[in-house]
């Protein structure tokens, strides 16, 4: 799973309180079936969790979600960045890429001896 700008915006939110998929929908600026795709993502890496469902106005059950993530960590392996989460149960951990392609670094030195 790729953590992308509104699945991470997800689980912000979702962290000090839980939230619909209509809700963060809204906060989120993006369609209903995006949210619900990056809620189903987020569900199945076990990193975000459906804490209860309540009775919408129109007489459905609509669940609200939270954020399963207790800390996250960027680490560098064999050129790729990758976030690494620790949820609240911490015998969980999942590691989710930031990119597809490997990270390029470029290392700068001080040496300016090749100046003329």
């Amino acid at each position: 799973m790729m953590l992308d700008q509104y699945s991470s915006q997800i689980l912000k939110l979702t962290s000090p309180q839980a939230m619909n998929a209509l809700e963060l929908s809204d906060a989120l600026g993006i369609p209903i079936a995006a949210c619900y795709r990056r809620i189903r993502a987020l569900k199945e890496a076990g990193i975000l969790h459906e804490e209860g469902k309540v009775v919408s106005i129109g007489g459905k059950l609509v669940a609200s979600y939270r954020s399963s993530v207790e800390s996250a960590e960027v680490v560098l392996t064999d050129g790729r960045l990758r976030v690494v989460i620790k949820t609240a149960d911490e015998r969980d951990t999942s590691e989710m890429p930031l990119s597809d392609e490997a990270s390029l670094l470029h290392w700068v030195s001080g040496d300016n001896s090749n100046d003329e």
